[in-house]
């Protein structure tokens, strides 16, 4: 009985060199797909982080001016006006008519001088905004120190902490402010109320810049907060 010879050939180079090939056409988009996946879940995650300390200063500026109307209500005046003295801090740093820098910026550093640092403006500690006690020294809950309003290093934050680390979320002193500020701008017509001219409302821009992951242009979310000064009877914002 003669024995069937077996006809059965390998892959040819040819075909193991172009299995290999698409094989790796694939994971390569596979892994790109994957990375820009990554990169917009990283980018709207440090978004929603920069909303929540915009909306935070926001909220901690109604609450100042609505605690001075309080206070003004009970009669408290002078030292015992707690929250007069923080309104009058944050106006006192919007005692201009205008801002004169472009935003949002074709890059952050045009916000801040050569070293780092804002040009103006201010942030809230909203840890020990309404703590018992630690509003009746400005200084804080208002940080107007502007060494300590920095561009930011990953995306806006308030940094809390001692002066030598500077991610020690530990405690109620604010360090710094990463990429976040304020500036208030005040109502260009004055109002005499007892011999001092008084704006009617202040506008408090609330801004943010950083780079977002893998971004070169610069990414910002801002908002403005209108609110009248209590001493002339405005409330709204």
């Amino acid at each position: 009985m003669m024995k069937k010879r077996n006809n059965k050939k390998g892959d040819t180079l040819i075909e193991v060199t172009l299995a290999v090939g698409i094989f790796s056409m694939v994971a390569v988009a596979v892994m790109a797909v994957m990375n820009g996946g990554a990169a917009s879940a990283q980018l709207a995650l440090e978004a929603t982080l920069a909303r929540e300390e915009v909306d935070a200063q926001a909220e901690a500026l109604r609450f100042i001016q609505s605690a001075y109307i309080a206070e003004k209500s009970s009669g408290k005046s002078g030292d015992n006006a707690i929250y007069g003295k923080l309104w009058n801090k944050i106006t006192e740093e919007g005692n201009i008519s205008s801002v004169s820098e472009d935003f949002p910026p074709s890059k952050c550093s045009a916000l801040y001088k050569d070293g780092g640092e804002a040009m103006r403006g201010f942030v809230i500690n909203t840890r020990k905004l309404g703590v018992d006690g630690a509003s009746a020294g400005d200084g804080d809950v208002i940080l107007t120190e502007k060494g300590k309003l920095r561009q930011a290093v990953t995306y806006p934050r308030l940094v809390y902490g001692d002066d030598d680390s500077l991610t020690d979320d530990s405690n109620m002193d604010l360090d710094g402010a990463e990429g976040i500020y304020i500036v208030a701008v005040k109502d260009p017509g004055e109002t005499t109320i007892n011999n001092t001219n008084k704006s009617a409302y202040y506008d408090f821009y609330i801004r943010t810049c950083w780079y977002g992951s893998g971004k070169s242009a610069p990414s910002t979310i801002y908002t403005l907060v209108r609110l009248g000064d209590p001493d002339i009877g405005e409330t709204g914002d």
